[in-house]
């Protein structure tokens, strides 16, 4: 007879599948985000060295003054882009956080149950151990009380 604990085994596999990958696209996101906010940085350095440029020439002509501010707000135009896409990879990663929590709990769950329903059968197999052992020891001691065993001399 199958044991209830075997039986649950695959929908524990299958919930720790389900726990593992939403732990790796919860990661695939985070390294996401983490790409992003690097991307962010050197925009922003980038912007502050082109200032810095700026700032430092002194007196500068007209037209690269216009071609420095034109760049200066394209650099700040990718910096709103980048910052309004971190901010949806932030809400991404945290609904994958979640969803992953779901995930683990439910895999968590399941696990209990099957190592509750296990250690229940482990109790099991040993009362019936017990139950078959009193039975033996009992039988032996009757044929004992009887002369029924052998080297006793009675039969």
């Amino acid at each position: 007879m199958s044991k209830g604990s075997q039986k649950l085994r695959p929908v524990e596999r299958l919930t720790d599948q389900r726990k593992e990958q939403a732990a790796t696209e919860l990661a695939r996101a985070e390294s996401e985000l983490r790409q992003s906010e690097a991307k962010l940085e050197e925009i922003l350095e980038l912007r502050q060295e082109y200032r810095r440029q700026l700032t430092a020439d002194g007196a500068i002509e007209a037209g690269r003054l216009r071609d420095f501010n034109a760049f200066l707000t394209r650099l700040d135009e990718a910096i709103v882009q980048q910052r309004e896409q971190i901010t949806q990879q932030q809400r991404r990663v945290h609904q994958l956080h979640r969803h992953w929590l779901k995930r683990w709990g439910e895999h968590r769950t399941i696990e209990k149950v099957v190592e509750r329903r296990a250690e229940e059968e482990r109790m099991e197999a040993d009362r019936r151990e017990r139950i078959e052992a009193d039975e033996t020891a009992r039988l032996l001691f009757q044929a004992g009380q009887r002369g029924l065993l052998p080297g006793q001399g009675g039969g």
